[in-house]
């Protein structure tokens, strides 16, 4: 079973891609799953970071992030 965390779309969030989360842009700074380090101190998420909201942790599923780009590697 793949238990890698999507979007509303299916496509994989990645930490760098740029999303809509409301009407607000920012980054996904970091992705916590499950077996991620920082699952202990928090729960399984994305934490986005934007210039009008700072740093804020979103659950899986939300309806609300959209991806807008992703980051060139």
């Amino acid at each position: 079973m793949d238990t890698t965390p999507t979007y509303s779309t299916g496509e994989p969030i990645l930490a760098g891609d740029v999303v809509l989360f409301g009407v607000e842009e920012g980054v996904v700074e970091l992705v916590i799953a499950k077996g991620s380090p920082a699952e202990g101190y928090i729960q399984e998420g994305v934490m986005l970071l934007g210039p009008t909201f700072g740093r804020m942790h979103v659950k899986f599923g939300d309806e609300d992030l959209i991806l807008v780009g992703r980051t060139k590697v």
